[in-house]
């Protein structure tokens, strides 16, 4: 077991950890039920996005995709990551779910 890279995720508990020590903490949105009020900040967003017709495009917009790439590269050492071979989901079920209509 001492083989395997720490799951990425547990990287992320020291950002968790400064997060919550500031003022307003931090918006857990964890699997499960929230358990904190929904800040101002986030209620607003919703409000706005309710204007915003239609659908994300799937495959994230270029800026995120190029933003992924450039995180990966920063944060994990991972190089030349081709932001066109980055596809943005929720989660694994998500990608399960796109696979066959992407790769046709």
């Amino acid at each position: 077991m001492d083989s395997l890279p720490d799951f990425p995720w547990d990287s992320l508990a020291p950002y968790k950890e400064r997060a919550s020590s500031h003022a307003g903490g931090l918006v857990d949105l964890s699997v499960g039920t929230p358990v904190d009020p929904t800040p101002d900040v986030v209620r607003s967003a919703l409000a706005a996005a309710a204007d915003a017709h239609g659908y994300p495009q799937t495959w994230g917009t270029p800026t995120l995709r190029e933003a992924v790439a450039a995180w990966f590269a920063r944060r994990r050492g991972v190089p030349d990551v081709n932001p066109d071979g980055v596809l943005p989901t929720i989660g694994s079920k998500e990608l399960v779910a796109w696979l066959p209509t992407l790769l046709g």
